[in-house]
């Protein structure tokens, strides 16, 4: 290191790749510590988040009459097989469709939210090879339908609920207007009625709506990615710990949770169609059957955060395409436009004029060509006669060493080219 050096510390790109990959392999093993005790993320708000990503994205949902349409465009008619059942797969827009055959000629067609599940699934249909098989999905999606047109439907009022002097049922207190310090903008969203609905089921069960509304007092929304989320994850922490404290109430949802948890420990841990069902149930019967879902399918609680991952940089990939073709379209409109333009002004004008400003701009540039071939003469004599005049004093070198090949290398290869003007005949010069 010479005097003129300035030393810098910094790691070596060895150094940086060495620790990038001890960093992926931390965030692994906290990931799955974190599924074995049931937990998605270290943030309440993110873990509440993580929840509704896989209730909202389940591993398997049922196939729309337009997505049979592509999926049977790419693989075509359903075929009964002679024997066993016949599995076939196909990408349909970001997600992809698995299809399923028995031999009596029925089927099951779903979607997958990525090509691994989707990939999950088709390995466990021909493992099965059975019809027992295309029936237990059939079921499966059935359930799912059920519970999707539930989850919709408005909530019916139960009999012996209190009426009114009309005779209509009164209506139960809604957990915005018990709940003052609830901002606007967690209220007035499109999904604040799955929280209301969350809160009917609770209070129906039981659990005192005061306390329910108390126990999301005081939540911070700042940095939660889905509040509405993080509301219903509370009103579930709520509730557990109100029937803790009440054991006299009706132990109908405790018995449910109960029954839950031993399904849960049932479930196979190679069938898909129970991973899908464990989707649907994680996150809603406390962290006990989070735990032995977790344990049992690992990456359940991720796989809907990573297919939402990839689906937003397809999106943003989709998005930048579509922005640099608009620049294109932009880009050869203006050129069109110009190009229009100037034969409009053109055709304003004589050609007689424009034959004498070309003639004119010929003839400048022969004479700039000229006078420049005379310079380049004069430079080459006097370089000729310096060059001799030098030779006369200075020793002939013997030999060329390696550095200056590459300085002389490096001078011819970074030296920028004299540009040369062009002569473009155009109808706008002096005008």
């Amino acid at each position: 290191m010479t005097e003129t050096e300035i030393p810098q510390l910094h790691l070596s790109r060895d150094h940086i790749m060495a620790m990038t990959q001890v960093l992926n392999m931390l965030s692994q093993r906290i990931a799955e510590q974190r599924e074995r005790r049931g937990r998605a993320a270290y943030s309440n708000a993110e873990h509440a988040a993580r929840i509704a990503d896989t209730h909202d994205n389940p591993v398997l949902r049922p196939m729309s009459d337009t997505e049979k349409e592509q999926f049977t465009d790419h693989a075509g008619e359903a075929q009964a097989p002679q024997n066993g059942i016949t599995v076939a797969t196909a990408p349909i827009g970001q997600e992809w469709g698995v299809r399923a055959v028995a031999p009596t000629g029925d089927y099951a067609t779903v979607m997958c939210p990525n090509i691994s599940e989707a990939a999950r699934l088709a390995d466990y249909l021909r493992a099965e090879n059975s019809p027992a098989a295309v029936t237990e999905l059939s079921e499966q999606i059935a359930h799912r339908v059920a519970a999707d047109k539930a989850a919709a439907a408005p909530a019916q009022p139960e009999v012996g609920a209190a009426t009114t002097r009309d005779g209509e049922a009164s209506e139960r207190p809604r957990l915005a207007d018990l709940a003052t310090d609830l901002p606007a903008s967690v209220t007035t969203t499109p999904e604040w009625e799955q929280t209301e609905a969350r809160f009917g089921e609770l209070t129906a069960q039981g659990v005192d709506p005061a306390a329910l509304a108390a126990g999301v007092q005081g939540l911070d929304f700042d940095r939660a990615r889905r509040p509405d989320a993080l509301v219903r994850w509370s009103l579930d922490q709520t509730a557990q710990a109100w029937e803790a404290g009440h054991p006299q109430q009706p132990r109908t949802h405790e018995e449910s949770r109960e029954a839950t948890a031993v399904w849960a420990r049932q479930l196979d841990p190679a069938s898909a169609v129970d991973r899908a069902a464990a989707g649907e149930a994680v996150g809603r019967y406390g962290p006990d059957v989070d735990v032995t879902l977790a344990t049992t399918y690992p990456g359940l609680l991720t796989a809907a955060t990573d297919a939402r991952t990839m689906a937003e940089w397809a999106n943003g990939a989709a998005l930048s395409q579509q922005q640099r073709e608009n620049a294109e379209a932009l880009t050869a409109e203006s050129t069109s436009h110009t190009l229009r333009g100037d034969d409009v002004r053109g055709g304003q004008g004589g050609d007689a004029d424009l034959d004498r400003e070309e003639a004119a701009i010929a003839q400048d540039g022969e004479a700039a060509e000229h006078r420049g071939r005379e310079s380049d003469a004069g430079s080459e004599a006097d370089r000729a006669r310096d060059n001799k005049v030098t030779a006369q004093f200075t020793p002939a070198a013997t030999t060329t060493t390696t550095a200056t090949k590459v300085a002389r290398r490096t001078t011819t290869r970074t030296s920028a080219p004299v540009p040369v003007p062009t002569q473009t005949r155009t109808r706008e010069r002096g005008r």
